[in-house]
């Protein structure tokens, strides 16, 4: 767990897949229960982030990598970790899985993504979300493409959707708490209260 009085939630996933939805809905629930929360993203709206976000056309590979991680340190640095010491639960929507992902798709060794995010504000859970790579892909071009990652149909879906199964795994073993929802059927309800319940015991609350 966090050193500091907050929890830190990360939510993780395809593009599509819903974890926007799932971010708003957990905070809303933790909110009914009278816990402090704030939910953020990545890219931040920092001018970094608006950088990141909107540049992938020009920045690729090793360069994305470093803007990226740079703006998750200022992200870190100005958002995050105040919001922990000040004892609220911080939900973020995407953060390092992301860039093991995509950084991945783009070139880059999960090695060097790792070493350049070894500083980066530890999780107290990851929850990623993974499934239904047409039906996110789909959902994804009709919410807009802003990024050349959104493109390249089903094929390109799938490639990402194993990719976030397999750093699933690959954080598991490393030791890192996560929650693995595999999304078929289920609605946003069903997914945010199995989120939910793996939630509350960090917060010393057993319910759910």
């Amino acid at each position: 767990m966090s050193k500091l009085p907050g929890r830190f939630i990360v939510i993780e996933g395809p593009s599509g897949i819903g974890k926007t939805t799932i971010t708003a809905m957990l905070r809303d629930e933790l909110a009914k229960r009278g816990f402090p929360v704030v939910a953020t993203r990545e890219p931040s709206d920092s001018a970094l982030g608006r950088l990141a976000r909107q540049g992938t056309e020009e920045y690729r590979g090793i360069v994305l990598a470093c803007l990226v991680t740079a703006d998750r340190y200022y992200h870190i640095e100005r958002d995050i970790r105040p919001a922990l010491r000040a004892g609220y639960i911080v939900l973020c929507d995407r953060y390092v899985p992301t860039s093991l992902v995509l950084q991945q798709m783009d070139g880059v060794t999960p090695d060097l993504v790792e070493y350049l995010n070894q500083y980066a504000e530890r999780p107290d859970l990851t929850i990623i979300l993974t499934g239904r790579p047409q039906q996110s892909g789909q959902r994804a071009q009709e919410r807009g493409i802003y990024s050349r990652f959104h493109r390249g149909g089903q094929p390109v879906r799938a490639v990402e959707d194993q990719l976030y199964r397999d750093i699933a795994h690959h954080l598991v073993t490393a030791g890192f708490p996560i929650l693995h929802c595999q999304v078929a059927d289920e609605s946003p309800e069903m997914i945010t209260a199995d989120a939910l319940h793996a939630v509350l015991p960090l917060l010393g609350d057993g319910s759910g």
